[in-house]
């Protein structure tokens, strides 16, 4: 499969991918604690909610993976599908987001949540799904200059053979589900970007991401704003 059915079956997974958990329709984040997510809903009372004055602990649920295997870019890897070389990378990944999320929580400034092992009373609830997975291809950014552009000071950004990851999630607490959430980011743009020579590089850099971003969302006060990351970087690693 070439790079621009790649980038179209993305696309038709994230039309998709939004329903997942949803007990209500997401809608946009342009403000507010969800702000570093694509969509977001939360019901009323949470988003009056402090966190940390409401929840004596959070409990991370292990990362769902299974939806990964209905790409149709997994489908057409038949020998590493057959191997199950691509089911242990997604569950690799998924591992990593978990662990990631349990270590910012954790080590975050002030924090005053501990890390649950099951739900139970005062306790949030964290449940998240790997929606999507494109890896990133070194051969496809040989060609990159054709697709790139300039940055002053920074010179050349590589948009070409850019992988991408999706999640999608909700939290819950003993009233049912509070909010839900769902997001895409693409491998970020670097002048240099030695991760675009790895396969799942840009997709571990961005699962960073999320985890330091929730991090922040779980600290931050009703009314306040975590704001999303850019997608460019100076950092090539």
């Amino acid at each position: 499969m070439n790079p621009a059915q790649l980038r179209r079956a993305s696309m038709a997974i994230a039309c998709v991918s939004t329903a997942l958990f949803a007990s209500c329709a997401p809608s946009s984040s342009s403000s507010g604690r969800g702000a570093f997510l694509e969509k977001t809903w939360a019901s009323k009372q949470f988003e009056k909610t402090d966190v940390q004055k409401n929840y004596t602990s959070v409990y991370i649920a292990p990362v769902d993976t299974s939806r990964l295997s209905k790409q149709d870019w997994w489908q057409s890897q038949n020998s590493r599908t057959q191997s199950g070389v691509l089911e242990k990378d997604a569950n690799k990944l998924g591992r990593q987001l978990k662990s990631s999320l349990t270590r910012e929580i954790r080590n975050y400034p002030g924090n005053k949540l501990a890390i649950a092992s099951s739900p139970g009373p005062h306790t949030l609830t964290i449940e998240t799904a790997i929606t999507e997975l494109i890896p990133s291809k070194a051969y496809w950014n040989a060609g990159a200059t054709a697709a790139g552009f300039v940055v002053p000071g920074a010179g050349l950004l590589s948009a070409a053979g850019s992988g991408s990851i999706a999640v999608a999630g909700r939290l819950r607490d003993n009233s049912g589900t509070v909010a839900t959430f769902s997001d895409k980011r693409s491998d970020q743009l670097s002048p240099i970007n030695l991760r675009s020579y790895e396969w799942y590089g840009g997709a571990e850099n961005n699962i960073e991401i999320w985890a330091k971003k929730g991090a922040e969302f779980l600290n931050a006060k009703p009314g306040s704003t975590v704001k999303r990351t850019s997608s460019v970087t100076l950092n090539p690693f």
